[in-house]
């Protein structure tokens, strides 16, 4: 007899954004406490779930091709059920079941919670649209599902009230809402007590935590918090936040509390004030270099990454230069660049999509190469040094080799006997590339 004949099975994969992640996660916990058991492939499952992102339209366009391939599954296995889950659910809506027929439910951003029951009621033949809008989540979860031993991310606000206009966000997501620090704090803790190390706060906009709140909670007072009353954690990070709300404070803060990373993603999108203003960024490349000027005042060895949209409609070639130029002077560590695709709903989408498809790749590929020849630049002036590492687990590259990041989030190999994920090594840094540095354990 199969494992199928005794026991239910389910397939998650998650897609997008570090919020996608804790959100499939909570989704694992709930089919688990349902009697599902996970397996690794979706051919092995009675229940295929894809947590999905609608922020590209690659990443829908990787959804469909998903599907695609599951028709056959659906044929040899009536009985198997496929969802569709998360942002691409709540945008798409209705349009997936036309789209590719034989997926049973279709749950949005305000269900996922109640995945297990859903998946009961597909299973009696029905097909399942689950999107509703205004339902506020629990964010309670099984801590225990998680996909990292020593590390997890904790969602603390979710939805987003900065109506970019190249973004959909606000409409699968909802308006900002913030979690309150005591729930927020006790998540964290039941996390450190199964052995978790690092945490990392997550928010769409996460400088505005606490402002929809009559507490007068904010970021930097939520941080203080977590490294004061949370003796046990080695790092405490945050992402994504906004330069408009990148306070004196939660400089000071990272300045001041050495538990929290110095690594800071703060999205700039376009250098030039004619493509801000388009996609509504609500700032000028002055007041961004201000921000930066603020952080840097008070943390001077900050490491800075960023994303860049390009191709944006209306982007000239003069435009997208000046993006060049804020690059330079910026000098980030990294930069995660975009190629514009319009996103429906989006105010964007009524512009015209003017920039050729190579002159986007073309681009990409500048600022990623400047990219990639700044960081190695960076890298380099490290070597004879020695790196702090929180140890992450074995080198997906060189199975001899362990992995970790520093309080700026550099990646370092090394060689070492034993197991020593999650603990801290002082590396001596030997050499570099572009994207990473090597050395050997401090003994």
């Amino acid at each position: 007899m199969t494992s199928r004949d005794t026991r239910k099975s389910f397939f998650l994969e998650d897609m997008g954004c570090q919020m996608n992640r804790v959100d499939s996660e909570l989704v694992a916990g709930r089919m688990q406490g349902a009697g599902y058991v996970r397996v690794e492939s979706p051919h092995e499952a009675d229940v295929v779930l894809y947590y999905t992102c609608s922020v590209r339209e690659h990443a829908e366009d990787k959804v469909f091709g998903r599907l695609g391939r599951l028709k056959r599954l659906k044929e040899e296995r009536p009985g198997a059920r496929i969802g569709i889950m998360g942002c691409m659910a709540q945008s798409q809506k209705d349009r997936i079941f036309k789209r590719a027929p034989h997926v049973d439910l279709v749950v949005g951003t305000s269900r996922f919670e109640d995945v297990a029951e859903l998946v009961e009621e597909a299973s009696e033949g029905r097909r399942i649209l689950a999107v509703e809008d205004g339902v506020e989540l629990s964010y309670d979860r099984d801590i225990t599902a998680r996909t990292r031993k020593h590390a997890a991310f904790v969602t603390v606000m979710r939805g987003c009230n900065k109506f970019c206009s190249f973004c959909i966000v606000p409409f699968t997501q909802g308006r900002e809402r913030s979690r309150t620090a005591d729930g927020v704090l006790d998540e964290v803790k039941r996390l450190r007590d199964d052995g978790v190390v690092e945490i990392t706060l997550l928010g769409q906009r996460i400088d505005t935590y606490g402002l929809d709140l009559d507490d007068g909670s904010t970021l930097h007072k939520l941080l203080v918090r977590i490294h004061e009353e949370v003796p046990g954690l080695l790092r405490i990070g945050f992402v994504t936040s906004h330069p408009n709300h990148m306070t004196t404070e939660l400089a000071r803060t990272i300045a001041d509390y050495p538990r929290i990373n110095r690594y800071l993603h703060l999205p700039v999108q376009s250098g030039s004030d004619r493509v801000l203003r388009r996609m509504n960024r609500g700032y000028s490349r002055d007041e961004y270099l201000r921000a930066v000027e603020r952080l840097r005042t008070h943390v001077p060895d900050l490491a800075l990454a960023t994303d860049w949209i390009v191709g944006f409609p209306g982007e000239t070639e003069a435009d997208f230069l000046e993006s060049v130029s804020l690059l330079r002077e910026i000098d980030y560590q990294g930069s995660f660049v975009f190629k514009y695709s319009p996103r429906p709903g989006t105010r964007a989408e009524d512009f015209p999509d003017d920039v050729p498809r190579e002159e986007k790749e073309r681009r990409n590929h500048v600022i990623l190469e400047m990219q990639r020849h700044m960081t190695g630049a960076r890298y380099r002036k490290l070597e004879g040094g020695v790196a702090n590492v929180l140890v992450e687990g074995r080198s997906k590259t060189d199975d001899d080799k362990w992995t970790g990041r520093d309080r700026w989030n550099r990646i370092v190999h090394f060689p070492m006997g034993g197991d020593p994920t999650g603990t801290l090594v002082d590396v001596a840094l030997t050499g570099s590339t572009n994207t990473y540095l090597f050395g050997t354990p401090v003994v």
